[in-house]
Parts: C-alpha cells; sequence; structure tokens
C-alpha cells in the first residue's frame, strides 16, 4: 500500500522562491535573456494561431470561454484566463519553434508563459510583475523536471512543467507560501497522461496537452483559494510513480535564486524537435564537406542519445508526426537541404525521394552520448555510400543552445516572421519595442491591442 505523503521541505523552498522573488533579485543579465524567451514564445503563439485546429478551438470562445481581458492572439476578442491560455499554449507549441531546456527536458516557457500572460491580462498585472512571475515558474518548472525520469511511454509535454505554471499563476495571485504550496500539489495532480506515441504518429493531441497544461496550472492555485485540496506529496506520486519512474527530491530546489537556468535554454531554428537537430546539423556538416546525392545513399545510421531514440520511425503520416523522425529530418535535410515549416508540408512528407532515404535511415544509441546528458545533446550521423564510403560526422552542440547561441539578428528575424504570420509588419515592430521595455510597462494589457492585431 502506498501512504501519503505531507508537504515536505524541498516543495515548501519551491513555494518560498516563489513567493519571495522579487524583480530587484533579478540581474540584468536575467531580465535580458527573459526578454527574449518572451519575444520568442510570443512569435509561437502568434503563428499558431493561424492553423486551422487552434482557430477552431479559438472559435468556441462563445461556448467554452466566459468573458474576460485575456487575448487570443492575433483576435479582436477576449476571454476568461483559462480559455486563452488554452488556446494561446496550444497554437505556441503546434510548429514545434518554441524555446526548450535540456535541464528540464521539456519547454517550460510554452507552458507557462500563455497562462501567465492571460492572468496578468485579466489582474492588469505590471510588466514587471509578469516577468517577474514567469522567471518564478520558469525555475521552479527546471527543478521538477531534473528531478523527474519519465517512463519510456510518456511524452515530456503535459507532464512536471504544470508545476511551474502553477507557480507562476500563484504568484500573479499574490497567495501566500501555504497557498503557493498547496497549489504545486493541486497543479502535479492535474497533470495529462502525455504519449509518446501520439507525437510519433502526429495526432495533435500532443499540441493540446500543452494547452490544457496551461490551462490546468492557472487553475490550480484558484481552485485552492476556492478550498480544493491537492494529494499529499503529489509531485513523488505522479512524477516517481505515475508519469516516471523516479523523482530525486534530494537536493530539489536547494540551488534556487543562485543559479537561473532560463539562461541556459535554447532557441529553435528548426521547426521540430530538439531531439532531430544534431541529426540534422550532422548532415547539413556532411553535405558541406563532401557533397553527395540521394542516389549515392546506401544506408544511413544516426547515433544519439536515449531518449532520441525514441524518434526513430521511419515513415511518417503527416507533417507533425515528420516533426518527431529523425529519419525524416535527416532526409529531407539532404533532399530539400532545410528544415524550415515548410519541410513539415503535406508535399515534402510525401515526396517520394524524402521517403526513399527515410526508410535507408537507422536510429540507434550510443552509450557514451547519452552519458553526455544534460550539458551536452549530440549526434552522429554516418552516411554510407554506394561506392562503399563512409561519410561520418559528430554534432555535440546543435545551434541555438546557450552553449551555441543564435545571435541577435536571427533572434529577430525568427520573432518578425513569425509574427507576421498572425499580424501587419506596423504591429509587429510596435510589439517587439514594447516587449522589450516590458518591465516599464504599468499594465501588460497596455499590450494586449498589439496581440490582438489592432494596428498601432
Amino acid at each position: 500500500m502506498i501512504e501519503p505523503m505531507g508537504v515536505t521541505n524541498r516543495l515548501t523552498k519551491l513555494a518560498v522562491f516563489t513567493h519571495d522573488l522579487s524583480f530587484s533579485d533579478l540581474s540584468q543579465q536575467v531580465i535580458g535573456h527573459t526578454l527574449h524567451v518572451i519575444r520568442d514564445t510570443l512569435g509561437t503563439m502568434l503563428a499558431g494561431a493561424t492553423l486551422p485546429e487552434v482557430r477552431g478551438l479559438a472559435e468556441m470562445v462563445n461556448r467554452l470561454g466566459g468573458l474576460g481581458r485575456a487575448t487570443l492572439m492575433g483576435r479582436q476578442q477576449t476571454a476568461s484566463p483559462n480559455f486563452a491560455a488554452l488556446v494561446n499554449g496550444t497554437g505556441a507549441v503546434s510548429l514545434e519553434l518554441d524555446e526548450g531546456n535540456q535541464y528540464a527536458i521539456n519547454h517550460p516557457a510554452v507552458h507557462i508563459f500563455p497562462a501567465a500572460l492571460a492572468l496578468a491580462e485579466e489582474l492588469k498585472r505590471s510588466g514587471a510583475e509578469l516577468l517577474t512571475a514567469f522567471v518564478a515558474g520558469y525555475e521552479v518548472a527546471v527543478r521538477v523536471g531534473r528531478a523527474t525520469h519519465l517512463r519510456e511511454a510518456v511524452h515530456p509535454f503535459g507532464t512536471h512543467a504544470i508545476v511551474g505554471t502553477a507557480a507562476a499563476a500563484s504568484r500573479l495571485l499574490k497567495l501566500d507560501v501555504e497557498q503557493i504550496a498547496r497549489s504545486l500539489e493541486m497543479a502535479a495532480g492535474m497533470c495529462i497522461a502525455s504519449s509518446q506515441t501520439a507525437a510519433n504518429t502526429g495526432a495533435s493531441v500532443r499540441n493540446l496537452v500543452t494547452g490544457l497544461t496551461n490551462h490546468n496550472g492557472l487553475m490550480a492555485p484558484m481552485l485552492v483559494q476556492a478550498g480544493f485540496t491537492g494529494e499529499l506529496g503529489s509531485l513523488s506520486v505522479i512524477f516517481g510513480r505515475i508519469l516516471g519512474d523516479s523523482f530525486k527530491e534530494d537536493g530539489l530546489g536547494d540551488d534556487l535564486g543562485r543559479e537561473f537556468y532560463i539562461t541556459r535554454n535554447y532557441f529553435k531554428l528548426h521547426a521540430c524537435s530538439r531531439w532531430n537537430h544534431a541529426p540534422i546539423e550532422a548532415m547539413a556538416a556532411l553535405l558541406v564537406r563532401k557533397p553527395f546525392k540521394a542516389e549515392d545513399v546506401e544506408g544511413i545510421t544516426v547515433w544519439t542519445y536515449d531518449p532520441a531514440t525514441r524518434l526513430s520511425w521511419n515513415d511518417p503520416a503527416n507533417g507533425y508526426a515528420a516533426k518527431h523522425s529523425i529519419p525524416y529530418n535527416v532526409a529531407v535535410r539532404l533532399i530539400l537541404g532545410h528544415n524550415d515549416l515548410e519541410a513539415y508540408s503535406e508535399d515534402a512528407v510525401s515526396n517520394p525521394q524524402v521517403q526513399s532515404i527515410a526508410r535507408r535511415v537507422s536510429v540507434r544509441e550510443d552509450p557514451t552520448l547519452t552519458a553526455m546528458l544534460p550539458d551536452v545533446r549530440p549526434a552522429r550521423v554516418e552516411v554510407k555510400l554506394r561506392s562503399g564510403i563512409i561519410l561520418t560526422e559528430m554534432v555535440e552542440r546543435p545551434r541555438g543552445g546557450f552553449d551555441n547561441p543564435l545571435n541577435k539578428d536571427e533572434l529577430e528575424k525568427k520573432f518578425r516572421h513569425l509574427a507576421n504570420m498572425r499580424l501587419p509588419s506596423s504591429s509587429v515592430a510596435a510589439l517587439e519595442e514594447m516587449v522589450l521595455n516590458l518591465p516599464d510597462l504599468e499594465e501588460v494589457t497596455l499590450m494586449s491591442p498589439l496581440l490582438q492585431g489592432v494596428k498601432p
């Protein structure tokens, strides 16, 4: 019989950090980098709002949404914070261009910021309050993710990041330490059962679980305020026994306030799972060093780490599935020469040349590469040509990470491209300027008209 456990000192540390963190505690480096994370996330939220299923969900506002001040991206219509968090969180992850953090083994920003923004709009919080709450939630999410070892069948999205979502929402609601601790417990018990095969087979429910994390994580502290109680010791139960097979609570939160992992994230250039990025860049490097053609290839072996070996499917059913297939991503890089959004179109996925190469790719674990985690996410690609020549390339630190960063121009270009998919250029320029001056905004709602598509 499993015995319930009480609120631990470790959980209390997460709650105290969430409660006590102030804007003045944040260095200029942390603030500046957080603004880049927020800008990048807003770009993915706006671009994701153009997708048919996200538009369809947003159009259910009258049935599901309720009244509120929270923005539905690119729409001149507002809704309750929980509904906006659901819609915007789903859209933000759907293109697979959202930032991530290898120490969290997840994508904290996309699980936290849509909810935090929606609640900050509803409560008319300042830009500094939003930024501080977001950082608090992000840091909590990394610690919980770092402590969790998920079961092989479980996809990271929709899992432990919800605790960070609840932390950010609790902070914006100005709860006390005890309420915050109870909210974190509540959130852990409101996780979605996230399936790895849903991602691999291209089911868009995989994107919806991120929206549901935003929704449920935002609701958790409100439910605590209403009088609901979470399971005592729920983090250990949910992440150590159900979704995960271990939860290392020792040391949880000990480095909060000293180490800000938000500055050790990665930004994406390739529109697919980060586990594909090292193989993609290894293939790109091979093509530069010794160009070859598809007809020259006998077979390709990708050596990578566990859990990236989960992305071994050779025949993705659609663009969503293709974003979670190493064989496809290596093949499309060879055939099309890029892994931009267009590489995951119906035409690209059905391209006979791409399909033929993808079937010749095998994905295998190299334990020496697994041992390099979490600091390094490497891959080695071996291409055997019909001539008998074997070409090999290793990439340890793919582009976009804190250890191989994108430059200022690349980050700006990415945001403008994504935001322009939903907003006119004049609005994008004004929005970018306002985001970079977010700490000075007296109310976050001053940014809302731009996000809704109202011309400046």
